[in-house]
Order: C-alpha cells, then structure tokens, then sequence
C-alpha cells in the first residue's frame, strides 16, 4: 500500500492521538466517579475572624478583641453565627445603644503599648453594657501584650 501523506504529516497525527490519549487519561484519573469533588474548599467568609453581635432581627461584626467588656445579661448576642439581616456597625449602633457603650481607645491602647487605665476598666462594670472598642467610631481589636510580642516575633523570623 502507498503512503497518499508524507512521513511529517503521520508524525504529527500520532503526536495528536498521545496527547489527547493522555490529556482524556489525567482528566479520568482527576475527576471523581461520584461526582462531588475530593477536596471541599472553603471559601473565605466576611464572618471569619469576627464576632457576631444580634439583636434577633439584626447582625453586625466586630473584629475579635474588640469587646472590652461583655456583662452577663448580654452575653447571648454574642456568637459565632449571624441571625437577622446584616448591618454596618454605625447603623446597628444606633439602634442598640442601650445595651452597647462605645469606648474610643487610641492607636496605642490598640496596638497594646499603652494600658488601658484600670479606673475606666472598673466604670465599665457600673455601666452593665457591653462596651466596644473604637477608633474614630469604628471597632478595632485591643492586642494584649501577649498577642504583641507574638506579632513581633513573627516579623523578625
């Protein structure tokens, strides 16, 4: 029988056939019989890394370390898991004043540098809300001087 194609013309359609051979054979081998994938990824959530305070008929976050001081009676709007439609922190403020204090902390107090005066830490007591820590009206995390010099740490490694 005579060869209609020159020989560069077979090498080329047996390069074709390997590669889709393989490409087709990874793909079977990746691809799980069930369906479902062999790796569940989890996505990152706005609600990571925060604390969760409700109002049965809203939520808003604060980062962890924000609450200064968190009494007994309001300890069960606090949680891990959002109930309610979600608002930003100045609208939920608003309308929860009477159980959330806000107590404005400088950039030092947050960073752990500076001690949060003991006297004001004893009036939050008297207060019987929660008290929020803020910056310019917004929550941050107070770092304890454990939490610092872990940081510290971390970057001179």
């Amino acid at each position: 029988m005579k060869n209609i194609y020159p020989a560069r013309f077979g090498i080329t359609a047996l390069l074709a056939v390997i590669t889709l051979t393989s490409c087709h054979w990874v793909s079977a081998q990746t691809q799980p019989s069930s369906g479902k994938p062999k790796v569940d990824i989890k996505r990152p959530s706005v609600y990571d890394g925060c604390k969760i305070v409700n109002n049965n008929k809203e939520h808003a976050i604060l980062p962890i370390g924000s609450i200064v001081f968190l009494p007994d009676r309001v300890k069960s709007r606090v949680s891990d898991k959002p109930e309610g439609r979600f608002k930003l922190w100045p609208d939920f403020l608003k309308r929860n004043r009477d159980w959330i204090w806000t107590f404005e902390v400088t950039l030092d107090q947050a960073k752990g540098i500076a001690p949060i005066p003991q006297a004001k830490l004893d009036e939050f007591t008297k207060l019987n809300r929660m008290v929020v820590a803020t910056n310019n009206g917004n929550p941050v995390a107070i770092l304890s001087k454990k939490q610092k010099s872990k940081e510290g740490k971390a970057e001179n490694k």
